[in-house]
């Protein structure tokens, strides 16, 4: 269930359901190289895949860590629809608009507590939607909409990573280095190659999926794995790294000149290896801080 300007909520109303969420997770789980799953509500996906000398390997993702994904999503889709709503409106029915949306919401969270208390990282991106009504979208003499969660009588989990950063702030905060110099000070990339790797990096979020490549781009860095672990922390930071996607590795290897002679098995094979990544002064904090975990 798509949302819209005239419906941005219309995911949100579908996704209250537990038949909705296991053809969502159905959806989501085509994106992985499983042999076979099995979807175990609330929490976990079983499932078993072949590791890179072939072997069958078992496993078990977390339902919320797949939720992250499409809540994410979703909720910056509602925040677009919601604006794009706002600015069209005529000004004196924008209130009522907004309040109709608010009501929406409050009445998910009010007939929907069984599937709530089961799934309660549902209302995050529902309190993360009114936050951005109240923040950006009130004019002069509205008054802020306050939820009403006094039924709710179990702890809500809000450090999950719906509203800390957009795509698009997430995509910058990892990539914009590349935009600037090496440690020899030399450009790492053309003003148009970065606007292409932001281009093709934002599609393949979106789109979920290789994006059509009209030019590779060859970094000028010191060493490939910097590249192809920024591609990790970016996957780490939207959908965590306990299954990897793999078109990231496809992408990683149509998009990159660097890549041309490396096979996607090597490519997977170092995903997320840090070995052979120096710290360099150049890198951002958000690559920096996973390069010095143990």
């Amino acid at each position: 269930m798509n949302s819209t300007k005239e419906n941005p909520l219309a995911f949100f109303e579908y996704i209250h359901n537990e038949n909705n969420i296991s053809t969502e997770l159905e959806s989501q789980i085509e994106y992985y190289d499983f042999l076979t799953y099995s979807i175990n509500l609330p929490h976990t996906i079983r499932y078993i895949e072949l590791d890179e000398w072939n072997n069958n390997v078992a496993g078990e993702l977390e339902i919320q860590k797949i939720f992250i994904s499409i809540l994410r999503r979703e909720f910056e889709k509602a925040k677009k629809h919601l604006y794009l709503a706002f600015l069209n409106n005529k000004p004196s029915s924008n209130l009522n608009y907004l309040t109709f949306q608010f009501n929406t919401i409050q009445s998910l969270i009010s007939n929907h507590l069984n599937i709530i208390q089961s799934y309660p990282y549902l209302l995050i991106p529902l309190r993360g939607i009114v936050k951005f009504i109240n923040d950006r979208l009130l004019i002069s003499g509205m008054e802020e909409f306050v939820l009403n969660e006094s039924q709710i009588e179990f702890n809500i989990d809000d450090s999950f990573k719906i509203v800390e950063k957009s795509n698009e702030q997430l995509i910058h905060s990892i990539f914009d280095f590349m935009k600037g110099e090496n440690e020899r000070k030399e450009t790492i990339l053309s003003e148009e190659d970065f606007e292409s790797l932001i281009e093709y990096t934002t599609s393949l979020i979106e789109e979920e999926r290789v994006p059509k490549i009209s030019k590779k781009l060859k970094p000028n860095l010191s060493s490939k794995d910097i590249i192809r672990f920024s591609y990790w922390v970016l996957h780490n930071e939207l959908y965590t790294s306990s299954s990897i996607r793999p078109y990231f590795y496809q992408f990683i290897k149509e998009v990159f000149e660097n890549f041309k002679d490396n096979e996607i098995t090597s490519i997977k094979s170092q995903f997320g290896t840090k070995g052979r990544v120096y710290s360099h002064d150049f890198l951002p904090e958000i690559i920096t801080k996973y390069l010095s975990r143990d």
